[in-house]
């Protein structure tokens, strides 16, 4: 107990009241909560709310785009064995019916794989077998069933029913119709690991950033007064209040103050500092958890700093890994499915990174110098390799037969007379 206290209990007399009072004002509520590493909440329930955040765009959206955007930007062919050409054919024929769009389901499996850990992709045939088209699943809709080495036996794909979706069916289905797209995997796990969930809580973050940065702006980012009216000999009455509130609300760029017993102070003259700095921290954090150079996300970085071109050129890199599963998956899957024939055709990708065929361009060039330019690198491989169409002119030199080569007799040979 204070000495004030133990006074006024000797002499008899009341504690005096304060003059000011003080109340909590505001909030702290956590709008955007970090789950952390320890999230049991069920997967398909997880892969639907990513799904609806994706939906929502902003800049996560945009990382999550850049994936299958690089994917697709450096084009694809079709490459196969020699001889087998009319397997080739055969599959352009597929390609080049009204609703295959190979591009558009290679988009949609590497969205659906980065976005939820794995892309599940059905092929549709007819009733006489043969394939008419692939249609992309709703990844939150999927289970696999596996065995306790993690073979994967089968899917269930849990469809809502009844009155408003109150019921769920699951239906079991094989794994020869599916096309599984899987890009990144843990160890030892069934499923593939998602982009959103490894970068969830810095999202998350950010949110929370962004949101508190418009509180702030709100609240602080425009001046504003303090009026003190009366005195503690002669104190405002709740009508003075009343008054000075509504001259308040109508102050105009001309007002002029005459006052008595009034002090006006000046607040958030200085507005809200150091915003953009909160912003890029986070979102700094968010662009390297989705594994995508920070450029993409708007931060104001130039092109030209070498930090920003090494960045480009690993998520570069990383993209060409990706295209070889791509490809691997959709020719293993789909592909040979259509030919009949395993590895006779495949899907190959064109690089995605200009300087390397620069890098190619220039070392075939230091091999073709010298006496001998076929010694090493022979013209047809190096025009090959850089992707150069064989000259029309040579082939069709090439195709005109030759003279035929009359043999006159020798001086001491007999000329053979016909009978």
């Amino acid at each position: 107990m204070s000495i004030r206290h133990e006074l006024a209990k000797i002499i008899g007399g009341k504690q005096p009241e304060p003059l000011t009072k003080i109340k909590g004002g505001g909030s702290d509520d956590q709008t955007f909560p970090r789950i952390g590493w320890h999230d049991k909440t069920d997967r398909r329930t997880k892969i639907a709310k990513w799904l609806e955040k994706y939906k929502r765009g902003g800049p996560y959206a945009d990382a999550i785009d850049a994936y299958p955007l690089f994917v697709l930007s450096s084009g694809w062919e079709l490459k196969f064995e020699d001889g087998h050409e009319g397997l080739k054919d055969m599959v352009v024929a597929w390609l080049d019916q009204p609703q295959n769009d190979l591009d558009q389901v290679i988009w949609q499996g590497v969205l659906s794989a980065i976005l939820a850990g794995d892309a599940y992709q059905e092929i549709i045939t007819s009733k006489g077998g043969t394939i008419w088209g692939v249609v992309t699943r709703d990844p939150s809709t999927f289970k696999k069933e596996y065995d306790v080495y993690g073979r994967v036996s089968g899917y269930t794909q849990y469809t809502q029913t009844g009155p408003a979706g109150m019921f769920e069916k699951g239906v079991a289905i094989p794994t020869d119709p599916i096309i599984n797209l899987v890009l990144f995997q843990a160890p030892g796990d069934v499923y593939g690991l998602s982009i959103w969930e490894r970068a969830d809580d810095d999202i998350q973050r950010d949110c929370d950033v962004i949101e508190s940065s418009v509180k702030a702006i709100h609240r602080h980012g425009t001046p504003k007064q303090q009026w003190n009216l009366g005195t503690p000999d002669n104190p405002a009455t709740d009508s003075d209040f009343d008054r000075v509130e509504d001259e308040i609300r109508r102050i105009g760029p001309k007002t002029d103050f005459v006052t008595s017993n009034t002090e006006i102070k000046m607040l958030d003259t200085g507005g809200v500092s150091n915003v953009d700095t909160y912003s890029n921290t986070t979102l700094q954090r968010v662009a390297c958890a989705m594994g995508v150079p920070e450029e993409m996300l708007g931060l104001g970085r130039g092109s030209t700093e070498a930090t920003a071109t090494v960045r480009m050129q690993t998520f570069l890199d990383k993209v060409t890994t990706i295209q070889q599963i791509v490809a691997r998956t959709y020719t293993r899957k789909l592909i040979d499915r259509i030919t009949g024939q395993p590895g006779k055709v495949w899907i190959e990708f064109n690089d995605v990174n200009p300087e390397d065929e620069g890098k190619i361009a220039d070392w075939i060039a230091k091999l073709r110098t010298g006496v001998d330019p076929d010694a090493i690198c022979y013209a047809a491989w190096a025009q090959e390799r850089l992707g150069i169409p064989p000259n029309p002119e040579e082939e069709e030199e090439e195709e005109e037969p030759a003279p035929a080569q009359v043999e006159t007799p020798a001086d001491d040979e007999e000329t053979p007379v016909m009978a």
